[in-house]
This record gives structure tokens, sequence and C-alpha cells, in this order.
């Protein structure tokens, strides 16, 4: 019902140091991890998947390098402005807002923030594990963490940890759930999926953390990040994106793939 009648261009650049993981001179750029659901400028909030490395919150971008947070107030839309950078650690990997926290993901452990100050987010504590890669969603009052290891990752740590943080200064380990290379993850209500890397994507059912159980695994796709939003869970594969219907009785069913096509 509306028709576009003008638009305004602008390039936008952003610097940043070329050095990734003590390697000078290289830059990664991983296209899959830009992968929230796009808003409109007047949005207030964004939808990421857990291999993200930026969250949105009302008016502010936060994005994480291999060291820093760094906080961009974006309420102007056409002149984002960096206000604050925040130095973490090393090896950062991902970030993840839930109401007024950030939850981010080190090949060393999990960091929360608070954002109470938007501009200067706030350590709350750190949960440390062995090195490997560990996206980490949450909820109100449960973190889940999965350690992979290969590649850059380092370790042999294959797995899913739950973490308590109903005491968001000291979170603690419930259980841990072993698994095959595990990457991103998300929770859409009772139903937690879990990107099982060649090994497919899985669907639990995570009502009771302590007896998670799995309901379905969906083979044949070589699983990267899934975001799981208003009944729709989408999947980034190694080979394109699909989409599962989310229906009632925690039904999954697959709905569509938009193949990738690498160039050689």
């Amino acid at each position: 019902s509306k028709i576009i009648v003008d638009w305004t261009k602008k390039d936008t650049t952003v610097e940043c140091s070329s050095t990734w993981m003590g390697r000078p001179g290289i830059l990664f750029l991983d296209s899959r991890a830009f992968n929230s659901v796009a808003a409109q400028s007047q949005a207030k909030a964004g939808v990421g998947g857990s291999m993200a490395r930026f969250a949105l919150k009302n008016d502010y971008l936060y994005t994480v390098t291999n060291s820093n947070l760094n906080v961009f107030n974006i309420s102007q839309s056409l002149d984002p402005a960096l206000v604050n950078t925040v130095p973490i650690g090393w090896n950062i990997e991902t970030i993840f807002p839930f109401k007024d926290n950030l939850f981010i993901g080190s090949s060393s452990g999990m960091f929360i923030y608070g954002t109470s100050n938007p501009v200067q987010p706030n350590k709350l504590s750190m949960f440390s594990h062995a090195r490997v890669c560990d996206p980490v969603i949450a909820d109100d009052n449960f973190a889940f963490v999965t350690l992979r290891s290969g590649n850059m990752c380092g370790g042999f740590t294959n797995q899913l940890d739950v973490l308590n943080i109903s005491n968001l200064s000291a979170p603690t380990l419930i259980k841990t759930y072993q698994l095959t290379n595990p990457h991103g993850l998300s929770k859409y209500g009772d139903l937690l999926f879990i990107c099982d890397g060649a090994a497919g994507l899985k669907v639990f059912d995570a009502k009771d953390v302590n007896n998670l159980k799995l309901l379905k695994t969906i083979s044949n796709i070589d699983t990267y990040d899934v975001i799981a939003y208003n009944n729709i869970a989408m999947v980034v594969a190694k080979d394109g994106l699909y989409q599962y219907s989310i229906g009632s009785n925690n039904q999954v069913n697959f709905l569509s793939k938009l193949s990738l096509q690498r160039s050689k």
C-alpha cells in the first residue's frame, strides 16, 4: 500500500584494526555473523543470532572486536556515533543482548555486562571455561553456552553448559550435555535449538534444564547458527538458509531453503 518516492544515499565507513588472533594484516569478515533481522530506523530492538558480533538495544548498537566492546549511539540513524570503547579481554567472539544485560562469549569464558547506563556498560561477572569457542544465549534464569573445539577454537571440548544466572554477579554451572561440534543456538519458549555442525540441527525440550530431552534431529545439513523468532526457526547452514515452522505440540517442520552458491 506504499511506494518509495525518495531516498538518501549515504556510505558509512568504520575503521578497525586488521589484526585477528595475533596475525597482523589479516581481517576475517564472516557474513553469516551479520544475521540480525532487519529493522526500520525507528525500531528499538533487533533480533540476532548467537554467533553475531553486534547487538541492537534501544538507541545503542553494541559491537565486539577481538578485545573491546564498542558502543555506538544510533539515535540519529544517518549519523551513528562511536561514544565509548570498553576493554574486555582477548579472543572475544560473540555478543547476545537480553533485557538490561549483554552476554559476551570468548574463547576462555562468558562475560556478563550490565547496561543500566547504556553508554558505560559495567562488568557484572565472568564464568571461565577451557579454551574453546563459546556462543551464548540467555533467558530470565539461565544461560546456555555451547563449547566446541577445532579450527581457531582449540581444545577438545564439545558440549552444552547450562548456567544458573539468577544471581548475575555469580553464575554457576548446573549441568553439561555432550554434543558433536555445537555452534550457534536459540531458545523459543521451552524449545532449545542447537546447531551441532555436521551432526545437524538438534531440537531439545528445555522445560527442565536438568533433564534436556532431544525431540528431533534434522540431519544432512551442516549447521552454523539459528534464530527462532515469530514461529519460525531460520537456520544458517553451509549450503544455504533453511526455514522451519514451529507449530503446536513442539512440531518443527521444513518450510523452505535458499541455496548458497559459493564462487570458486
